[in-house]
């Protein structure tokens, strides 16, 4: 492929903008795979710390050790949006944190705001996709550009683009474990932890946000199932829609015991086909020892597709961080790369 420069709006700076950028720049040697591809922002915007404009092209290293050691940019001429409206650039790359009380705002309309002006979008914010799929992707094919969000579940393990490479199969369902941190705080449960230590202990290992609540109460979960479901499903639906409990109610006990009946508990995320239109759930649910998600501890993700003509196969990912988060961001600027 030859080496071609996308020129970039970067919405969101935080720890996968900057890991993102670290790759691009002062990692790059080490990982083969990005040779073909040079991203040159003209804006890069924080949710609270300031940001960068400059249509001649912003130094992406020089940015990242300006974000690390004064931790925050000037206040930016433009807000994201009027940068989306108005400079001249090929790609969005959105990684703001989700908002579900907003219904994905103010992710959805910068999104909808690049892929009206024929500008693709990529994006690690679940948002877009578990809110309005239909609609984003309707307006990218109408105006012939990508939207892409690899990293929206099971950070950059490549679901959406293995998905389009099913021909000729249809997805009847899927199940799966979405969301690491409940993951971690059931297993750690097991052990005897309160599920406020269990919380801490995420946290400080670095993958538990500051407020747990979007995991510990199913959102994150929903909103991945919500864009699984729409993308593979057709369901049209959204995380409210979802009919959804999460973990904060277990206890050691209750985990404690289904180990003893030879069980595990875990947090599932569920969608299928039933009378004529989709159905969608996340619920704690007891596992038999047997099962492979009995077996998805700690870290660990998985997903099981369905399908009406190849029996039922399994995704797993080990212990994702930043890397791989940021890496299916780049596998999707790769795409549009590609496709330019």
């Amino acid at each position: 492929m030859k080496k071609r420069q996308l020129r970039a709006v970067i919405v969101g700076f935080g720890n996968v903008g900057q890991k993102l950028a670290a790759m691009l720049t002062e990692e790059r040697e080490k990982y083969r795979g990005l040779a073909d591809l040079e991203l040159q922002p003209i804006a890069i915007f924080t949710g609270h710390h300031g940001g960068l404009v400059d249509a001649g092209g912003i130094d992406l290293a020089k940015a990242l050790r300006q974000r690390r050691e004064d931790k925050s940019f000037p206040e930016p001429p433009l807000s994201p949006l009027q940068a989306l409206a108005t400079l001249d650039y090929d790609v969005l790359v959105e990684l703001s944190t989700l908002s579900i009380d907003k219904r994905g705002e103010p992710a959805l309309a910068h999104v909808r705001a690049a892929l009206s002006r024929g500008k693709h979008a990529v994006t690690a914010n679940k948002g877009p996709a578990a809110f309005a799929y239909r609609e984003l992707a309707a307006l990218a094919k109408k105006n012939g550009v990508r939207f892409l969000f690899e990293s929206a579940v099971m950070d950059g393990t490549p679901i959406f683009c293995l998905g389009r490479a099913l021909k000729g199969l249809n997805v009847t369902g899927f199940s799966g474990i979405f969301n690491t941190t409940s993951n971690f705080v059931l297993s750690r449960l097991e052990t005897g932890e309160s599920m406020d230590a269990a919380v801490r202990t995420a946290q400080r290992l670095g993958f538990a946000e500051a407020d747990p609540s979007l995991d510990l109460d199913g959102w994150d979960s929903a909103a991945k199932t919500a864009i699984l479901a729409n993308v593979f499903l057709d369901a049209g639906i959204d995380p409210l829609r979802i009919e959804r409990q999460g973990i904060r109610s277990q206890t050691p006990e209750a985990v404690a015991r289904a180990v003893f009946e030879g069980k595990r508990l875990k947090l599932l995320c569920r969608a299928w086909r039933e009378g004529g239109r989709v159905r969608a759930e996340v619920k704690p649910r007891e596992v038999p020892m047997e099962n492979y998600f009995a077996m998805i501890n700690g870290r660990a993700a998985a997903l099981r597709l369905e399908t009406d003509m190849l029996g039922p196969f399994w995704i797993l990912e080990e212990n994702p961080d930043l890397m791989d988060t940021a890496s299916g961001v780049l596998q999707d600027l790769l795409v549009v790369a590609e496709n330019r």
